[in-house]
């Protein structure tokens, strides 16, 4: 372990574990021993709340209660919408091979009342020890007498059509011990369903670094330790560069716990990194295509049903020359296809007069996934067969291209933009399985951004249908740059059919598209949200959108084409009319979304004509219209853009920023506040400096959001739109804020189980200076003390061990970290009694809340647990 910084309270630093606070008495301390332990002076007494987050419960008769007391109940509980509920489940009794049993409980009970367009989603997670191929479960859902059931339920979420009290069953089918978590939200829900600890996949021992040119010459120098740790491997960009960690080398810092593997261990190397060298380091995550492989045959004349649902049609009869010539898009995907995938030519019939007829480098691919036979980047970005698995071979970015650009002739599709320029990038290769195509690095996206953002004149929109990635500086600043070079990147917005943010997606300036089925409803698998500004036709499985493909028969490639469905298919459209306008007009990235913004390019379509649910838009400004786009080329708006675009706040007063931008014609005044904001009674809207918004006032570079908790109601979601009204003297808008807050659920039935607070020594969890208590639960909180701690360094975490085989805060148990879930910190313990509170929930923080990811973790052990004594309230001090 290196030596700790060490910071005053209230001035926590979050950016890694192993960084410490200093929390002492007036008489100071610090240091300390084994030898402290318990006696003499130099010691403190730990006592602290763990508040219960909004919405969870707990399985009435989970393994833990029923060892400890021997009975439990089997009675239904009740639940809220929105709740997370852990449980657990099995088949038959047991014992793990520490010695310690599982009970027998074959199914649990739930009683909830659903409205319309209400989700749930129930995710499984094997006990520790136990066989993975036990997992299952059965979920039976009785709505007003109308029975659903799934077989195999894990991981199955479903919407709800109808209103109605709910019996949700859910049995052990052949299977166990597991835990589980029922998560049940309202269709505006902002949260993600998914509860396990994100594992984002990454390149390991690779990091992505940032910072001036001084930072290269500090890591490439010869005399610092960052030389003993990490080499340079090449530049991706302005001022980034990819790294790798050299053959050997350990992590620099850290903290105990937790099986490491090798993903575990390239985030300790980053953490090191972070904290010796004080430089920007983030890993070098993998993302993928978001596509869904369709099953309708292609005939000789295609349907063309997602053209029409953004009305080509009336663009098409409208006597101008609309077809996109002359303006270069760049298609970074799995490359193009080729017959002869080794060579700059004998591209996709359908496509091969409108590739861009000189190349420069385009195969951004590196070495550890590239299979097209020349080793990193190179001037050929044709997609090659996948040796291992040569069916599974992805021809995605053709069909992408064809999208936006097929060729107006006597075969296949149209495009949009049927005479644009495609500039095809390869940045997706062959992933770590054999035969899993569509995987890249993000080191590579990066790197082909920035390509066209500085080395070629020739391209005016990039399309990015791929996703999957939790927030990344350097690619947000790489999508800066393209934006402030007059590209427009226009991203997928995911297809977790959630509101999940998904990058690059959600990254600020960039163009988020959602996919609708033929019906203009927003797809079953579309998300909507932070990521989503508009929709455009995606399809659904089993009624896709055709295009360009390709077709492998042994090592032969032949033209071919293929339905898909997802969200790559939603955004080549959003790419494709942008073209059209281009062709006629200089528009820029600004003017496209200030015209965005405006509602000039969308219609609001759907079931009930509006895209919105409780005045709150989740899908951005509606439905694409190519014929209102091409109709409004001249207009230029002065708008407000906010980011994020959609605001989710807790129910106990959280506070949250918006940056806000001005998107205006040069020759136009700058716009201000015009009016009185529209502020629903719950809220309290300020500049960033904490003053208020009025009339008159220049429009601020952020405002800050927060809410009144007695404001909140204890039943439902509170869903509102916040309004401020501005103006340039000519035009006159409303900025348009939706905000979402959980509800509050005072009812005091908020319970995660039963809680071991653990109080850990920070080097060795095994030490005997590791303490565990209980926590008193009374009243939808829980309350711990700890005495006689002797000074030294410390993790303080505390959560449920649902399934009794010794660990806590396992993916489906609840848990709670100081000071906060996802980014725990060490306590430098010194002298003098600590107040130390925490929250605790079944749900896990993304990957934006906690900094970095946490791999291979198995939870926390319970002292004396794992040896069969079972810790209970004899134990507690």
């Amino acid at each position: 372990m290196t030596d700790r910084k060490r910071v005053l309270p209230g001035k926590l630093i979050s950016s890694s574990v192993g960084i410490a606070v200093l929390l002492t008495g007036c008489g100071g301390g610090g240091g300390g021993s084994d030898d402290d332990l318990g006696l003499g002076d130099g010691v403190a007494d730990i006592s602290g709340i763990i508040e219960i987050a909004a919405g969870t419960r707990v399985d009435g008769d989970y393994a833990d209660l029923w060892a400890a007391t021997g009975s439990g109940s089997d009675a239904t509980v009740s639940l809220p919408v929105p709740s997370t509920t852990g449980g657990y489940l099995s088949d038959r009794a047991g014992q793990y091979d520490s010695g310690l049993e599982y009970p027998e409980d074959p199914d649990d009970t739930y009683q909830v009342p659903l409205v319309d367009g209400d989700r749930y989603f129930l995710q499984c997670f094997s006990a520790t020890g136990a066989d993975a191929d036990t997992l299952k479960a059965t979920l039976v859902l009785n709505l007003d007498g109308n029975l659903t059931e799934i077989e195999d339920a894990c991981g199955e979420g479903v919407t709800v059509n109808t209103s109605g009290s709910a019996t949700f069953t859910i049995s052990a089918n052949d299977g166990g011990p597991f835990r589980y978590v029922l998560s049940i939200a309202p269709k505006t829900s902002l949260s993600a369903l998914d509860v396990s600890w994100p594992e984002p996949p990454l390149r390991v021992d690779q990091a992505i670094v940032s910072g001036s040119a001084a930072v290269a010459n500090t890591l490439s120098s010869s005399g610092l330790r960052a030389s003993s740790v990490m080499e340079l491997e090449r530049s991706i960009g302005p001022d980034t560069w990819q790294v790798r960690r050299k053959s050997g080398a350990s992590a620099l810092s850290g903290v105990a716990g937790g099986t490491q593997d090798a993903r575990a261990e390239t985030i300790e190397w980053i953490q090191g990194m972070r904290e010796e060298f004080g430089i920007d380091v983030e890993p070098n995550y993998e993302f993928r295509l978001t596509a869904l492989t369709g099953s309708n045959p292609f005939y000789a004349d295609p349907d063309d049903w997602n053209l029409a649902a953004i009305r080509m049609d009336d663009v098409w009869s409208s006597g101008a020359a609309l077809t996109g010539a002359g303006v270069g898009v760049a298609v970074m995907d799995t490359g193009m296809f080729s017959t002869t995938p080794d060579s700059y030519s004998n591209w996709h019939e359908d496509l091969v007069h409108n590739v861009v007829k000189k190349g420069g480098i385009l195969d951004f691919v590196n070495p550890d996934y590239d299979v097209d036979g020349q080793e990193g980047r190179d001037e050929v970005p044709g997609t090659p067969i996948t040796p291992a698995n040569p069916a599974a071979t992805s021809f995605h970015g053709t069909h992408v291209a064809g999208i936006i650009a097929a060729e107006d002739n006597s075969v296949g599709t149209v495009g949009i933009a049927h005479q644009a320029t495609i500039i095809p990038y390869r940045v997706l290769g062959v992933g770590p399985v054999d035969g899993e195509d569509g995987t890249g690095a993000v080191s590579d996206l990066i790197a082909a951004i920035n390509n066209a953002a500085t080395d070629r004149t020739d391209v005016d929109v990039i399309n990015l249908s791929l996703g999957g990635l939790p927030p990344v500086e350097a690619l947000q600043d790489a999508t800066d740059l393209a934006y402030d070079n007059d590209i427009l990147v226009v991203a997928a917005g995911g297809n977790s059919g959630d509101a999940s943010a998904v990058y690059p997606a959600a990254n600020q300036r960039v163009v988020g598209v959602g996919a609708t089925n033929r019906e203009g409803e927003l797809a079953s698998y579309s998300n909507f949200g932070q990521s989503v500004d508009l929709l455009a036709p995606g399809g659904s499985l089993n009624d896709g959108i055709v295009n360009a493909y390709g077709k492998v028969s042994g090592e032969s490639l032949s033209d071919d084409y293929a339905y898909l469905a997802g969200s790559s298919m939603a955004a080549p459209h959003v790419a494709g009319v942008y073209a059209l306008m281009k062709g006629v007009q200089d528009i820029t990235p600004v003017q496209f979304r200030a015209q965005l913004i405006a509602g000039d390019l969308t219609t609001t379509v759907g079931p009930d004509g509006t895209y919105e649910l409780d005045n709150y838009t989740l899908y951005g400004a509606g439905l694409l219209d190519a014929n209102r786009a091409v109709s409004n080329i001249d207009s230029f708006p002065t708008v407000v853009s906010a980011w994020p675009r959609v605001v989710e706040l807790s129910p106990s007063g959280s506070e949250r920023q918006v940056l806000l931008e001005v998107l205006k014609h040069s020759a136009e005044n700058d716009p201000r506040i015009s009016g009185s904001p529209d502020l629903p009674a719950a809220f309290t809207l300020t500049d960033n400096e904490g003053n208020p918004i009025s009339s008159g006032d220049a429009i601020p570079d952020a405002v800050r959001i927060s809410v009144n908790p007695d404001a909140v109601s204890g039943d439902r979601p509170l869903v509102e739109e916040i309004r401020i009204p501005y103006s340039n003297g000519t035009d006159s808008f409303d900025l348009k804020i939706p905000v979402y807050v959980q509800a509050a659920d005072t009812s005091g039935d908020r319970d995660a189980g039963r809680h071991y607070v653990l109080l850990l020594d920070a080097d060795d969890f095994d030490s005997s200076r590791s303490r565990q208590v209980l926590a008193d639960y009374s009243n939808g909180q829980y309350r711990f003390a700890i005495d006689d701690v002797a000074p030294g360094d410390y993790i303080l975490v505390a959560g449920t061990d649902l399934d009794n085989n010794g660990y806590v805060c396992e993916s489906g148990e609840a848990c709670a970290e100081y000071p906060e879930t996802g980014r725990r910190q060490v306590i430098s313990i010194g002298e003098g009694d600590l107040q130390l509170d925490m929250s605790t929930s079944f749900r896990r923080p993304a990957i934006a809340e906690m900094g970095l990811p946490r791999y291979g973790f198995r939870g926390y052990p319970v002292p004396g647990h794992q040896t069969g004594t079972r810790p209970d309230r004899s134990l507690a001090e």
